[in-house]
């Protein structure tokens, strides 16, 4: 009598957790959501989306292009659709008179007005247009920058010329000991670095009239007069050399070092006159 009660017993429940499996809405498969969707997202939310990458600045943006006209006035001539300046209503044509409280008289006022403010921020801009002032409210956007290109960016916003000679510095392999292949390697790098770097600040830059590429073949002709070695330092009669025959007012550097790892590559923007160094940036990726 008791194994059969024991045996009964086993039965109710076996029979009690088949059922709570099936009634158990945690084993029913879940709805995966849908990955958000840029186009519906705040500028602010699409900002804390978006990690800042190592070696990049992120820059507040209106969302328009100025040029100064011959009587001073900074005149809209570009307007990005879908960002703030679009959305609050501003069209080519119209003359900047203020964002932010800070009067805009330089082409190098549009940056710091908005610098060291919040993305997804409204500031208030004021604007001329067909004679008429006109107070609104823009939505600063972003895009992020990598440094060396930024600090160009601010230099060209300050009326300063810029010519531009970028070079491959020290190429290192701590896997490679072979000194034959070792060189071959650093010279396919070499030129990768410096052909993608060129490209991304003609992409950057192209439309400022102050700025300009010295010729690669031109720079490593003088590297080779001057019999300069794989270094990451720069000779100030190197400087002297390249500034003087070739025009160039900024130097960029590029370093790049593979490890087991990672893949380091790392930028310098210097100065020519000076040899002050304005940027020393790096990123890192692993391997």
């Amino acid at each position: 009598m008791r194994k059969t009660i024991i045996l009964l017993a086993l039965a109710i429940l076996a029979t009690g957790a088949r059922e709570s499996w099936a009634a158990s809405p945690s084993r029913k498969p879940q709805p995966v959501p849908p990955p958000p969707n840029p186009a519906t997202m705040t500028q602010a939310e699409l900002a804390r989306a978006t990690p800042l990458r190592e070696g990049f600045v992120r820059r507040r943006q209106i969302g328009f292009n100025t040029q100064q006209r011959p009587d001073g006035k900074m005149e809209v001539v570009v307007i990005t659709k879908g960002r703030g300046a679009d959305k609050a209503g501003v069209q080519i044509g119209d003359i900047v008179v203020a964002i932010g409280g800070l009067p805009i008289k330089k082409r190098i006022d549009l940056l710091d007005a908005v610098r060291g403010r919040s993305v997804g921020e409204r500031v208030p801009m004021t604007i001329i247009r067909n004679g008429e002032q006109m107070d609104l409210n823009v939505e600063l956007g972003f895009s992020d920058m990598e440094e060396p290109i930024y600090a160009l960016y601010r230099l060209l916003y300050e009326e300063k010329k810029v010519g531009l000679a970028v070079m491959g510095a020290e190429i290192i392999n701590a896997l490679l000991t072979d000194r034959v292949a070792l060189e071959q390697w650093a010279k396919g790098i070499k030129s990768n670095l410096i052909g993608k770097w060129e490209s991304r600040c003609l992409k950057a830059l192209s439309r400022e009239k102050e700025f300009s590429l010295v010729d690669r073949q031109a720079v490593e002709q003088i590297l080779k007069e001057l019999n300069f070695g794989q270094s990451g330092m720069v000779s100030e009669k190197f400087r002297a050399t390249i500034g003087k025959t070739l025009g160039a007012t900024h130097l960029l550097t590029l370093e790049f070092s593979r490890f087991r790892d990672a893949d380091v590559e790392k930028q310098r923007l210097i100065e020519i006159e000076t040899g002050k160094v304005l940027v020393s940036s790096m990123r890192s990726t692993k391997r």
